[in-house]
């Protein structure tokens, strides 16, 4: 097949969609496919970039307003190079826009939302639908869409809630990248995040946000150094320089390490293309993951999260995973398993939890357990129910 992965967003910015396009559209064409990327900005500034993928990036075009830009570029890519199937990542601004697109020609089109284009939180302020017009017209895109794709049941209830038909619905899991997380160490992590060889690493990944709980988890600190002086806090992410004066006010500099955002290696993002001289740096982000004893997902709010790709590559990495009995997390962590779950804006359930994996003597079985569960969203698994969606959007698409 001829397929689109439709963005308004792609690498090298980061973020969990953007991994997931990437490696949907690798694993697209392992499976023999034609994927190519299309719509994300970067034209001019992005242009040395390389995938094993084609990524098309249209001009701004000045003057114009950014709706009317991206209707032209998506219609003017899908004439040059065709399209069996657009799948439209977000519901808003690339499923609508290619809903309108159908104005002036009829693609088959699935709609994958990723979170806050479906969600609606009022009492967090969280999600676009709380815009009465953005609801309108997210509600437009998953109604006409053919096929519509949720990674978690939280995602599949609140897509019904926008008016989607209950039989265009697919439950398609996110997916992990079972290679990358599965490495030897390429270097000394412990030395590179200062922290001494003996110290025993928990880390979070994710953009700091209040509802992610990473306050919450700084405050578990002092509980857990109580019971276990080597533990040490990792915390990736951008915007996590905001918990210093937490971790300050709790004396715990040099016990709480913040790494801001770690850039992927090119060689994970964009294999081979490398220019001659160029070394790439190691993949931070599997290194540091690769040497912690435990994964936590400290979210404190029911409802606001889908299935974490963090919590998948922590798995991969082989990592038990502390986390709070919320909507995503509850999809894959089973209590006395692959980890334990706890109750979400509680320091001292997180604490608790977290001492009971660095504590526990089966800490090596519950590795091996978190290893077999990432194994089931091996992202070659995860495209394969991709292209049934594909297929079917197709067949809805002719009646």
């Amino acid at each position: 097949m001829n397929i689109v992965l439709y963005v308004n967003s792609f690498l090298p910015t980061l973020g969990g969609r953007e991994f997931v396009v990437h490696y949907l559209a690798d694993a697209l064409c392992t499976l023999g496919h034609r994927a190519r990327v299309v719509g994300p900005a970067g034209f001019w500034r992005y242009r040395h970039e390389r995938f094993e993928y084609p990524v098309h990036r249209w001009p701004t075009l000045r003057g114009l307003m950014s709706e009317r830009v991206a209707l032209t570029s998506i219609a003017l890519d899908t004439a040059l190079w065709g399209a069996d199937v657009i799948h439209a990542h977000n519901t808003w601004p690339t499923g609508y826009h290619t809903v309108r697109l159908r104005g002036r020609r009829r693609y088959p089109l699935v709609i994958t939302p990723h979170g806050s284009d479906i969600q609606s939180i009022p009492e967090i302020g969280h999600g676009l639908r709380l815009d009465p017009e953005m609801n309108e017209k997210i509600m437009y895109a998953v109604k006409n869409a053919d096929v519509v794709t949720a990674i978690s049941e939280n995602i599949r209830a609140a897509l019904l809630d926008a008016g989607t038909a209950p039989d265009r619905v697919r439950m398609i899991p996110n997916g992990v990248d079972l290679a990358r997380y599965r490495r030897p160490p390429a270097t000394d992590i412990r030395h590179w995040l200062g922290l001494e060889p003996e110290a025993r690493l928990i880390v979070t990944i994710g953009r700091y946000n209040p509802r992610k709980g990473q306050d919450y988890l700084v405050r578990a600190m002092p509980r857990i150094l109580a019971r276990e002086p080597r533990a040490r806090l990792v915390v990736v992410g951008n915007g996590t320089e905001a918990l210093t004066p937490l971790i300050a006010g709790l004396g715990l500099q040099g016990k709480v390490v913040l790494t801001g955002g770690i850039s992927p290696s090119r060689s994970i993002l964009a294999a081979g293309s490398l220019r001659p001289g160029e070394t790439a740096e190691p993949d931070y982000l599997a290194e540091v993951l690769g040497a912690s004893d435990l994964y936590v997902s400290a979210g404190i709010q029911n409802n606001a999260e889908g299935l974490s790709l963090a919590v998948l590559e922590g798995m991969a990495s082989g990592l038990p995973v502390v986390a709070t009995a919320i909507s995503g997390n509850t999809d894959v962590v089973v209590e006395g398993e692959n980890g334990y779950l706890v109750a979400p804006a509680d320091e001292a359930a997180l604490a608790e939890g977290i001492l009971r994996v660095l504590m526990s003597p089966d800490h090596d079985r519950l590795r091996i357990r978190a290893r077999e569960t990432a194994e089931r969203y091996a992202w070659i698994n995860v495209a394969q129910q991709y292209v049934q969606g594909y297929r079917e959007a197709i067949e809805f698409s002719r009646n």
